[in-house]
Protein backbone atom coordinates (compact mmCIF):
# COMPACT_ATOMS: atom_id res chain seq x y z
CA UNK A 1 0.00 0.00 0.00
CA UNK A 2 1.15 3.53 -0.74
CA UNK A 3 1.43 6.01 2.06
CA UNK A 4 -0.83 9.10 1.88
CA UNK A 5 0.80 12.19 0.37
CA UNK A 6 2.52 14.48 2.75
CA UNK A 7 1.14 17.97 3.25
CA UNK A 8 2.91 20.66 1.21
CA UNK A 9 5.63 22.23 3.16
CA UNK A 10 5.47 25.98 3.61
CA UNK A 11 8.69 27.82 3.76
CA UNK A 12 8.73 30.33 6.55
CA UNK A 13 10.52 33.61 6.28
CA UNK A 14 12.98 34.42 9.02
CA UNK A 15 11.89 37.15 11.37
CA UNK A 16 15.23 38.92 11.42
CA UNK A 17 15.06 42.18 9.49
CA UNK A 18 17.22 42.12 6.40
CA UNK A 19 17.46 38.36 6.34
CA UNK A 20 17.46 36.83 2.83
CA UNK A 21 14.14 35.54 1.55
CA UNK A 22 14.13 31.95 0.23
CA UNK A 23 13.33 31.52 -3.44
CA UNK A 24 9.99 29.74 -2.85
CA UNK A 25 8.89 32.03 0.03
CA UNK A 26 6.51 35.02 0.01
CA UNK A 27 7.82 38.33 1.22
CA UNK A 28 5.40 39.55 3.92
CA UNK A 29 6.34 43.18 3.21
CA UNK A 30 4.89 42.89 -0.28
CA UNK A 31 1.72 41.32 1.00
CA UNK A 32 1.07 44.27 3.30
CA UNK A 33 1.57 46.93 0.60
CA UNK A 34 -1.63 48.90 -0.08
CA UNK A 35 -2.68 50.32 -3.46
CA UNK A 36 -1.51 53.93 -3.84
CA UNK A 37 -4.17 56.59 -3.80
CA UNK A 38 -5.07 58.09 -7.19
CA UNK A 39 -3.46 61.44 -7.72
CA UNK A 40 -5.10 64.38 -9.49
CA UNK A 41 -2.56 66.15 -11.65
CA UNK A 42 -2.13 69.87 -12.10
CA UNK A 43 -3.60 69.88 -15.63
CA UNK A 44 -6.71 67.92 -14.65
CA UNK A 45 -7.41 70.05 -11.57
CA UNK A 46 -6.83 73.28 -13.47
CA UNK A 47 -9.11 72.22 -16.36
CA UNK A 48 -12.02 71.18 -14.16
CA UNK A 49 -11.69 74.35 -12.06
CA UNK A 50 -11.74 76.49 -15.20
CA UNK A 51 -14.82 74.70 -16.57
CA UNK A 52 -16.69 75.14 -13.29
CA UNK A 53 -15.91 78.85 -13.29
CA UNK A 54 -16.99 79.18 -16.92
CA UNK A 55 -20.33 77.45 -16.37
CA UNK A 56 -20.94 79.47 -13.20
CA UNK A 57 -20.53 82.67 -15.22
CA UNK A 58 -22.80 81.37 -17.99
CA UNK A 59 -25.51 80.61 -15.44
CA UNK A 60 -25.23 84.06 -13.89
CA UNK A 61 -27.85 85.71 -16.12
CA UNK A 62 -30.33 82.85 -15.64
CA UNK A 63 -29.74 83.01 -11.89
CA UNK A 64 -30.51 86.76 -11.87
CA UNK A 65 -33.74 86.20 -13.78
CA UNK A 66 -34.73 83.33 -11.48
CA UNK A 67 -34.50 85.78 -8.57
CA UNK A 68 -36.91 88.27 -10.16
CA UNK A 69 -40.42 88.68 -8.68
CA UNK A 70 -43.12 86.57 -10.27
CA UNK A 71 -45.22 89.68 -10.89
CA UNK A 72 -43.72 91.57 -13.86
CA UNK A 73 -42.62 95.18 -13.46
CA UNK A 74 -44.41 97.68 -15.72
CA UNK A 75 -42.05 99.73 -17.85
CA UNK A 76 -42.30 101.83 -21.00
CA UNK A 77 -40.60 101.54 -24.36
CA UNK A 78 -38.69 104.75 -23.64
CA UNK A 79 -37.36 103.31 -20.36
CA UNK A 80 -35.90 100.31 -22.18
CA UNK A 81 -34.56 102.32 -25.13
CA UNK A 82 -32.74 104.73 -22.83
CA UNK A 83 -31.19 101.97 -20.71
CA UNK A 84 -33.19 102.59 -17.54
CA UNK A 85 -34.13 98.90 -17.25
CA UNK A 86 -31.39 96.35 -16.57
CA UNK A 87 -30.90 93.03 -18.28
CA UNK A 88 -32.67 89.84 -17.14
CA UNK A 89 -35.61 91.79 -15.71
CA UNK A 90 -39.13 90.42 -15.64
CA UNK A 91 -41.11 93.23 -17.27
CA UNK A 92 -44.41 94.10 -18.87
CA UNK A 93 -44.44 96.76 -21.58
CA UNK A 94 -47.20 98.30 -23.67
CA UNK A 95 -45.61 98.44 -27.10
CA UNK A 96 -46.84 98.89 -30.65
CA UNK A 97 -44.96 96.49 -32.86
CA UNK A 98 -44.01 97.10 -36.50
CA UNK A 99 -45.32 93.82 -37.85
CA UNK A 100 -44.40 94.81 -41.43
CA UNK A 101 -40.74 94.66 -40.32
CA UNK A 102 -41.01 91.29 -38.60
CA UNK A 103 -38.19 88.80 -39.17
CA UNK A 104 -38.77 85.07 -38.91
CA UNK A 105 -35.90 83.23 -37.26
CA UNK A 106 -35.76 79.42 -37.18
CA UNK A 107 -33.40 77.34 -35.08
CA UNK A 108 -33.44 74.47 -37.57
CA UNK A 109 -34.83 73.56 -40.98
CA UNK A 110 -38.49 72.66 -40.99
CA UNK A 111 -39.10 74.51 -37.73
CA UNK A 112 -41.60 77.36 -37.79
CA UNK A 113 -39.26 79.34 -35.55
CA UNK A 114 -40.01 82.71 -33.96
CA UNK A 115 -40.90 86.21 -35.09
CA UNK A 116 -38.58 89.03 -34.06
CA UNK A 117 -40.32 92.41 -34.35
CA UNK A 118 -39.07 95.94 -33.53
CA UNK A 119 -41.20 98.19 -31.34
CA UNK A 120 -42.40 101.53 -32.61
CA UNK A 121 -40.60 104.66 -31.33
CA UNK A 122 -37.73 102.62 -29.86
CA UNK A 123 -35.14 103.43 -32.56
CA UNK A 124 -34.92 99.63 -32.94
CA UNK A 125 -33.45 99.28 -29.45
CA UNK A 126 -36.35 97.07 -28.37
CA UNK A 127 -37.22 93.88 -30.27
CA UNK A 128 -39.96 91.49 -29.24
CA UNK A 129 -39.39 87.75 -29.69
CA UNK A 130 -42.82 86.22 -30.32
CA UNK A 131 -44.01 82.72 -31.25
CA UNK A 132 -43.87 81.96 -34.93
CA UNK A 133 -47.33 80.37 -35.17
CA UNK A 134 -50.73 81.99 -34.97
CA UNK A 135 -52.05 79.91 -32.07
CA UNK A 136 -50.53 81.86 -29.19
CA UNK A 137 -52.71 83.92 -26.88
CA UNK A 138 -53.08 87.60 -27.86
CA UNK A 139 -51.18 90.12 -25.75
CA UNK A 140 -54.09 92.30 -24.68
CA UNK A 141 -52.47 93.63 -21.51
CA UNK A 142 -49.03 94.30 -22.91
CA UNK A 143 -46.05 92.08 -23.65
CA UNK A 144 -44.65 90.15 -20.69
CA UNK A 145 -41.34 88.35 -20.60
CA UNK A 146 -37.63 88.45 -19.95
CA UNK A 147 -35.50 91.37 -21.08
CA UNK A 148 -32.11 90.33 -22.48
CA UNK A 149 -29.40 92.06 -24.51
CA UNK A 150 -30.05 91.16 -28.13
CA UNK A 151 -26.34 90.62 -28.77
CA UNK A 152 -26.32 87.77 -26.21
CA UNK A 153 -28.90 85.73 -28.11
CA UNK A 154 -27.83 83.10 -30.65
CA UNK A 155 -30.18 84.67 -33.23
CA UNK A 156 -28.38 88.04 -33.21
CA UNK A 157 -26.05 87.15 -36.11
CA UNK A 158 -28.95 85.90 -38.23
CA UNK A 159 -30.90 89.11 -37.67
CA UNK A 160 -27.89 91.28 -38.53
CA UNK A 161 -27.24 89.34 -41.74
CA UNK A 162 -30.88 89.59 -42.80
CA UNK A 163 -31.03 93.35 -42.16
CA UNK A 164 -27.86 93.93 -44.17
CA UNK A 165 -29.07 91.87 -47.14
CA UNK A 166 -32.68 93.11 -47.20
CA UNK A 167 -33.20 96.89 -47.08
CA UNK A 168 -36.57 97.70 -45.56
CA UNK A 169 -38.77 100.67 -46.50
CA UNK A 170 -39.17 103.32 -43.84
CA UNK A 171 -41.96 105.76 -44.66
CA UNK A 172 -41.84 109.51 -44.16
CA UNK A 173 -44.02 112.43 -45.30
CA UNK A 174 -42.84 114.67 -48.11
CA UNK A 175 -41.99 117.62 -45.85
CA UNK A 176 -39.81 115.42 -43.61
CA UNK A 177 -37.95 114.11 -46.65
CA UNK A 178 -37.26 117.63 -47.90
CA UNK A 179 -36.04 118.66 -44.45
CA UNK A 180 -33.61 115.72 -44.49
CA UNK A 181 -31.82 116.94 -47.60
CA UNK A 182 -29.55 119.10 -45.44
CA UNK A 183 -28.08 116.40 -43.20
CA UNK A 184 -29.14 113.08 -44.82
CA UNK A 185 -31.32 112.25 -41.84
CA UNK A 186 -35.08 111.79 -42.10
CA UNK A 187 -37.65 111.39 -39.33
CA UNK A 188 -40.02 108.55 -40.27
CA UNK A 189 -43.69 108.27 -39.35
CA UNK A 190 -42.68 105.81 -36.62
CA UNK A 191 -40.67 108.54 -34.88
CA UNK A 192 -37.32 106.92 -35.71
CA UNK A 193 -34.55 108.90 -37.36
CA UNK A 194 -33.19 107.36 -40.57
CA UNK A 195 -29.62 107.90 -41.74
CA UNK A 196 -29.81 107.87 -45.55
CA UNK A 197 -27.01 107.34 -48.07
CA UNK A 198 -26.94 108.64 -51.63
CA UNK A 199 -27.24 105.11 -53.03
CA UNK A 200 -30.38 104.22 -51.04
CA UNK A 201 -33.54 103.72 -53.10
CA UNK A 202 -36.52 106.03 -52.64
CA UNK A 203 -39.96 105.09 -53.95
CA UNK A 204 -43.36 106.75 -53.80
CA UNK A 205 -46.78 106.58 -55.43
CA UNK A 206 -48.69 109.42 -56.99
CA UNK A 207 -52.32 109.60 -58.03
CA UNK A 208 -53.04 110.73 -61.59
CA UNK A 209 -56.01 113.02 -61.00
CA UNK A 210 -56.81 113.11 -64.72
CA UNK A 211 -57.19 109.35 -65.04
CA UNK A 212 -59.39 106.68 -63.53
CA UNK A 213 -60.07 102.98 -63.84
CA UNK A 214 -63.65 101.77 -64.26
CA UNK A 215 -64.38 98.17 -63.27
CA UNK A 216 -67.45 96.59 -64.86
CA UNK A 217 -68.57 93.24 -63.43
CA UNK A 218 -70.49 90.98 -65.79
CA UNK A 219 -74.17 90.46 -64.97
CA UNK A 220 -77.52 90.08 -66.75
CA UNK A 221 -77.45 93.72 -67.87
CA UNK A 222 -73.79 93.75 -68.92
CA UNK A 223 -73.01 90.28 -70.18
CA UNK A 224 -69.64 91.01 -71.76
CA UNK A 225 -67.00 93.67 -72.32
CA UNK A 226 -68.80 95.13 -75.35
CA UNK A 227 -72.00 95.67 -73.34
CA UNK A 228 -70.01 97.39 -70.57
CA UNK A 229 -68.28 99.68 -73.06
CA UNK A 230 -71.57 100.63 -74.69
CA UNK A 231 -73.12 101.46 -71.32
CA UNK A 232 -70.18 103.73 -70.43
CA UNK A 233 -70.33 105.47 -73.79
CA UNK A 234 -74.06 106.10 -73.34
CA UNK A 235 -73.31 107.60 -69.91
CA UNK A 236 -70.92 110.12 -71.48
CA UNK A 237 -67.69 108.43 -70.31
CA UNK A 238 -64.79 108.42 -72.78
CA UNK A 239 -63.50 104.84 -72.66
CA UNK A 240 -59.89 103.99 -73.40
CA UNK A 241 -58.00 100.69 -73.36
CA UNK A 242 -59.71 97.66 -71.85
CA UNK A 243 -58.26 94.79 -69.86
CA UNK A 244 -60.66 91.85 -70.00
CA UNK A 245 -61.01 89.18 -67.34
CA UNK A 246 -63.27 86.17 -66.81
CA UNK A 247 -65.81 87.97 -64.63
CA UNK A 248 -65.08 91.67 -65.17
CA UNK A 249 -63.38 94.24 -67.39
CA UNK A 250 -61.13 97.17 -66.48
CA UNK A 251 -61.43 100.31 -68.62
CA UNK A 252 -58.93 103.17 -68.66
CA UNK A 253 -60.68 106.53 -68.56
CA UNK A 254 -59.28 110.05 -68.87
CA UNK A 255 -60.94 113.35 -68.05
CA UNK A 256 -59.61 116.76 -69.03
CA UNK A 257 -61.87 118.74 -66.73
CA UNK A 258 -61.77 118.17 -62.98
CA UNK A 259 -60.73 115.10 -61.02
CA UNK A 260 -61.36 112.00 -63.10
CA UNK A 261 -62.60 109.78 -60.25
CA UNK A 262 -65.20 112.31 -59.07
CA UNK A 263 -66.37 113.20 -62.57
CA UNK A 264 -66.77 109.59 -63.72
CA UNK A 265 -68.48 108.58 -60.48
CA UNK A 266 -71.04 111.35 -60.96
CA UNK A 267 -71.77 110.22 -64.53
CA UNK A 268 -72.22 106.58 -63.43
CA UNK A 269 -74.65 107.59 -60.68
CA UNK A 270 -76.64 109.69 -63.14
CA UNK A 271 -76.85 106.74 -65.53
CA UNK A 272 -77.72 104.38 -62.64
CA UNK A 273 -74.84 102.07 -63.47
CA UNK A 274 -74.60 100.64 -59.95
CA UNK A 275 -72.65 97.56 -61.02
CA UNK A 276 -69.57 99.60 -61.94
CA UNK A 277 -66.92 100.97 -59.61
CA UNK A 278 -64.31 103.69 -60.10
CA UNK A 279 -60.76 103.57 -58.76
CA UNK A 280 -57.93 106.09 -58.99
CA UNK A 281 -54.89 105.37 -61.13
CA UNK A 282 -51.72 105.15 -59.03
CA UNK A 283 -48.29 105.47 -60.58
CA UNK A 284 -45.19 104.09 -58.87
CA UNK A 285 -41.94 106.06 -59.18
CA UNK A 286 -38.44 105.16 -58.00
CA UNK A 287 -35.17 107.07 -57.70
CA UNK A 288 -32.14 107.31 -55.40
CA UNK A 289 -31.54 109.60 -52.48
CA UNK A 290 -28.61 111.23 -54.26
CA UNK A 291 -30.78 112.18 -57.25
CA UNK A 292 -33.74 113.16 -55.11
CA UNK A 293 -31.60 115.69 -53.20
CA UNK A 294 -31.16 117.68 -56.41
CA UNK A 295 -34.91 118.40 -56.53
CA UNK A 296 -35.92 122.08 -56.72
CA UNK A 297 -38.26 123.65 -54.16
CA UNK A 298 -41.15 123.31 -56.62
CA UNK A 299 -41.26 119.51 -56.36
CA UNK A 300 -39.43 116.19 -56.29
CA UNK A 301 -37.58 115.02 -59.40
CA UNK A 302 -38.11 111.38 -60.37
CA UNK A 303 -37.92 109.74 -63.77
CA UNK A 304 -37.26 113.09 -65.53
CA UNK A 305 -40.46 114.46 -64.01
CA UNK A 306 -41.08 116.98 -61.27
CA UNK A 307 -43.82 115.99 -58.84
CA UNK A 308 -45.31 118.61 -56.55
CA UNK A 309 -44.90 117.97 -52.85
CA UNK A 310 -48.67 118.16 -52.30
CA UNK A 311 -49.20 115.23 -54.69
CA UNK A 312 -47.18 112.86 -52.52
CA UNK A 313 -48.54 111.33 -49.34
CA UNK A 314 -45.70 109.14 -48.08
CA UNK A 315 -42.29 108.27 -49.47
CA UNK A 316 -40.59 104.94 -48.83
CA UNK A 317 -36.85 105.04 -48.15
CA UNK A 318 -35.12 101.66 -48.48
CA UNK A 319 -32.24 101.61 -46.01
CA UNK A 320 -29.95 98.82 -44.84
CA UNK A 321 -29.90 99.11 -41.07
CA UNK A 322 -27.86 97.33 -38.45
CA UNK A 323 -28.86 96.49 -34.91
CA UNK A 324 -28.00 99.46 -32.68
CA UNK A 325 -25.62 98.83 -29.81
CA UNK A 326 -27.37 98.32 -26.51
CA UNK A 327 -30.50 96.84 -28.09
CA UNK A 328 -32.71 94.59 -25.98
CA UNK A 329 -34.95 91.66 -26.80
CA UNK A 330 -38.10 90.94 -24.84
CA UNK A 331 -38.56 87.17 -24.87
CA UNK A 332 -42.27 86.69 -24.46
CA UNK A 333 -43.62 83.98 -22.18
CA UNK A 334 -40.51 83.41 -20.05
CA UNK A 335 -41.15 83.44 -16.27
CA UNK A 336 -38.74 83.41 -13.32
CA UNK A 337 -40.35 80.28 -11.83
CA UNK A 338 -39.37 78.35 -14.97
CA UNK A 339 -35.72 78.70 -13.88
CA UNK A 340 -36.07 77.16 -10.40
CA UNK A 341 -33.29 74.65 -11.14
CA UNK A 342 -30.60 77.27 -11.80
CA UNK A 343 -29.71 77.92 -8.14
CA UNK A 344 -29.20 74.23 -7.20
CA UNK A 345 -27.11 73.69 -10.31
CA UNK A 346 -25.02 76.76 -9.51
CA UNK A 347 -24.37 75.51 -5.97
CA UNK A 348 -23.35 72.07 -7.28
CA UNK A 349 -20.98 73.59 -9.84
CA UNK A 350 -19.47 75.83 -7.15
CA UNK A 351 -18.84 72.87 -4.84
CA UNK A 352 -17.16 70.89 -7.61
CA UNK A 353 -15.06 73.93 -8.47
CA UNK A 354 -13.94 74.41 -4.86
CA UNK A 355 -13.09 70.70 -4.55
CA UNK A 356 -10.87 70.76 -7.62
CA UNK A 357 -9.35 74.09 -6.60
CA UNK A 358 -8.22 72.40 -3.38
CA UNK A 359 -6.90 69.50 -5.48
CA UNK A 360 -5.05 72.00 -7.67
CA UNK A 361 -3.30 73.54 -4.65
CA UNK A 362 -2.24 70.11 -3.42
CA UNK A 363 -1.01 69.10 -6.88
CA UNK A 364 1.06 72.26 -7.21
CA UNK A 365 2.66 71.70 -3.80
CA UNK A 366 3.35 68.03 -4.56
CA UNK A 367 4.48 68.20 -8.19
CA UNK A 368 5.89 71.70 -8.54
CA UNK A 369 7.00 73.14 -5.23
CA UNK A 370 8.22 70.00 -3.37
CA UNK A 371 12.02 69.34 -3.71
CA UNK A 372 12.96 66.33 -5.81
CA UNK A 373 15.60 63.81 -4.71
CA UNK A 374 18.95 64.09 -6.42
CA UNK A 375 19.71 61.47 -9.06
Amino acid sequence: MQSPPMAEEVTTVPDEPGAPIPKDAIDPALVKLSRPRPKIGVVTALGVTFLCGYFALKLNSDRRFAGEPEAPRRVTVADIATGKVGADAHVQVDAEILMAHAIRVATQKGNIGMRVVPARASAEKLWLVLPGDGWSEPSTGGYVGRLRPLADLPIADSISSFLAANPRPMFAPAHAVRTGFANNRVVAVTGDTIAVRDSDKVAFDIVDIGAASVICSFNERHKDSAACKQALTDAGVTVGAARDGKEQTHFAVTEKEGEAVAVVRTKLEAAKLWGMTVEPVVEHLETTWGKLKTSPPTGFVADTRTIADASIDLMGIYVSRSIPSGSYALIGGERPQDYWYVLPVTILVALIGLLFLWALVRAVKRDVLSPRPAA
